[in-house]
């Protein structure tokens, strides 16, 4: 029997063996961190690595069994959707946070959740298109909260800007220079007044950039569409905020 596979990217959804979930460039895992808990870190790391694909494909295996629900249109659908949400889940737990896999480059990464996020909030009739552009190079103390903050803001644009089109399209821009790092997500959807300065998304999007000293710009357009301009201030050379932000504490500096 064969089995749907964790792969990275959400379409098309192709039948692999169940060992290509791990990382093609090393199927035994990245190598251990030396330093005092750096080793068993990364360790507990790949296990849960692996439980979280295990159980995973288990899922996909499953619906892939129900051969009696699949003689029927409406229960071939069922399937095929479940399957797809499973498979657009983990891409983009792994495009967030590597829960199933060693985690890409950050372009790869940023890229992944916008089509994860999409294809997982979209209808699946609609047509949604994803434009992703990156100039310059993020600095690493800021990788982990720009997709974070991304996410957020792409969930927005197809939750609420795209409700009920059929066609839309959506901008990802990151540029990384001396002056700092912004991050933009523009969408041609309806707009909405209110949006701006309210919601859960945007609140999070508050609450995870301001430990970084970052600020957050979000505005309808005149004739619909919507844009969230997210700046975070230039980082020094040794800056150990991801660590404080991963941990729960501010920065240094931050109150």
């Amino acid at each position: 029997m064969t089995a749907l596979s964790l792969i990275s990217s959400p379409l098309p959804m192709e039948r692999m063996p169940v060992s290509s979930m791990v990382s093609s460039a090393d199927p035994h895992g990245p190598a251990l961190d030396a330093g005092e808990g750096g080793a068993a870190d990364r360790l507990s790391l790949r296990q849960l690595r692996h439980l979280t694909a295990n159980a995973l494909q288990q899922l996909l295996n499953e619906v892939a069994q129900q051969g009696e629900l699949r003689s029927t249109r409406a229960g071939r659908r069922l399937c095929e959707d479940i399957e797809r949400r499973i498979l657009l889940s983990a891409a983009l737990a792994n495009a967030l946070f590597g829960m199933t896999r060693e985690p890409g480059p950050f372009p790869v990464r940023l890229r992944s959740l916008g089509e994860t996020v999409i294809g997982l909030l979209g209808d699946p009739d609609q047509m949604l298109s994803l434009d992703v552009a990156v100039e310059g190079r993020c600095p690493a103390v800021l990788e982990e909260v720009v997709l974070r903050v991304a996410h957020e803001l792409l969930g927005n644009a197809v939750k609420h800007g795209m409700y009920m089109r059929l066609v839309g399209r959506i901008r990802v821009s990151l540029a990384s220079g001396p002056r700092g790092t912004r991050l933009v997500v523009a969408d041609d959807g309806w707009g909405s007044c209110q949006r701006p300065g309210h919601g859960q998304g945007l609140g999070l999007v508050r609450a995870l950039i301001a430990p970084f000293g970052g600020t957050l710009d979000a505005r309808s357009g005149r004739d619909g569409g919507f844009t969230a301009e997210v700046d975070l201030p230039p980082v020094t050379p040794g800056d150990d905020r991801r660590d404080d932000f991963a941990a729960g504490r501010p920065p240094c500096g931050v109150a």
